[in-house]
């Protein structure tokens, strides 16, 4: 099929995409031949006049639109509430001119190459629905478990190195299926090792996300109720050198932007613009809005209040230790709902 449509982990995404370009020889076409919109300013005569021109000079037209299927996601999610008895030519009347893309994809040249490419959608995106029955979709979605402990060490192999279990562990542990930060890191690491196997010790020196990505996971671990790999990855943190008031704010914060990306989620935001709302890279605002989405409005604020009372207890010196701070901080934080009848500070 000359039309792809490519959504879910951006780097599966991104990868995928170029394999698929290459295969098309994007490569070599001329620059004429290659087009790439932004599917939030792009509108269907346009795309239609690019897809069924004949390539000049050339064996295929190739057409990138990104964003598209998310902007239609947003549209649907807004006018969901608003009653549907009116109903246009399409079958869904919140893909308003969209609805008359599928039925153009089977009259295209056969030398246009059309790419949708998104991230994570709804099963219900109205507009992926319509063009399942006449496109190649694929939904590309970061592996977890066996399948990332697997994909970390293929990836190592095909960069010159081993990896040795432990190292797989720890560095899941630590930058979880973030493919792009796994990538990263694995090519520095490679470099490093230098044709040896991958060993923890070496990722403890190199990594330089691990404490970005510790405090990520491990609030990733608090709020799912897992406190053993919560409190061993702040244990990491506080072996590296980080003090517990410097924990204790990377939490808050980790807290502040699942709560603004709740909010910005409610307002149905486009995530291409979160991560400009949030002031971070888009790797933090896509893991933010992965929590947000785990956790109602009270889940945030009982999380807010426990923090709140840890460093109070430390600051009054009601809790002396650190580490046992640390202990029964991550024991509150996990517990999956409050307790009216237990007190937030222990001794």
């Amino acid at each position: 099929m000359p039309t792809h449509v490519l959504y879910g982990d951006s780097f599966l995404v991104s990868a995928e995409l170029k394999k698929l370009e290459q295969e098309a020889g994007g490569n070599t076409l001329l620059e004429a031949n290659q087009h790439r919109l932004n599917g939030s300013q792009t509108k269907l005569p346009e795309l239609l006049a690019v897809c069924n021109a004949m390539p000049f000079m050339d064996t295929c037209r190739l057409v990138i639109v990104t964003g598209l299927l998310t902007t239609l996601e947003n549209r649907s999610n807004r006018s969901g509430s608003r009653g549907r008895t009116a109903r246009s030519a399409s079958s869904n009347p919140s893909l308003g001119e969209w609805g008359a893309l599928a039925p153009a994809v089977p009259a295209m040249p056969d030398t246009t190459r059309l790419f949708l490419v998104d991230h994570v959608l709804s099963d219900s995106n109205p507009l992926l629905r319509a063009l399942q029955p006449v496109a190649q979709v694929q939904n590309l979605t970061a592996p977890t478990g066996e399948a990332l402990a697997r994909y970390v060490r293929d990836l190592a192999q095909q960069k010159g190195s081993g990896i040795s279990p432990a190292a797989i562990k720890t560095l899941t542990d630590l930058v979880s299926n973030d493919l792009w930060t796994l990538d990263r890191e694995l090519e520095k690491l490679s470099l490093y090792a230098a044709g040896r196997n991958i060993q923890e010790a070496d990722i403890q020196e190199l990594v330089s996300q691990v404490r970005e990505a510790s405090i990520f996971n491990a609030v990733d671990a608090l709020v799912d109720g897992r406190p053993g790999l919560a409190f061993r990855l702040l244990q990491q943190l506080r072996q590296d050198g980080a003090s517990l008031p410097y924990i204790i704010g990377m939490i808050e914060r980790q807290l502040r932007l699942v709560a603004l990306a709740r909010y910005w989620s409610e307002q149905r935001l486009a995530p291409q613009e979160l991560a400009g709302k949030l002031s971070v890279p888009p790797f933090a605002a896509r893991k933010a809005v992965e929590q947000a989405r785990r956790n109602p409005w009270a889940n945030i604020n009982r999380h807010y209040q426990r923090l709140l009372n840890t460093d109070l207890a430390i600051k009054t010196g009601q809790l002396e230790s650190e580490d046992l701070a640390l202990e029964l901080l991550v024991a509150d934080l996990a517990e999956p709902s409050p307790n009216p009848g237990r007190s937030q500070v222990r001794r």
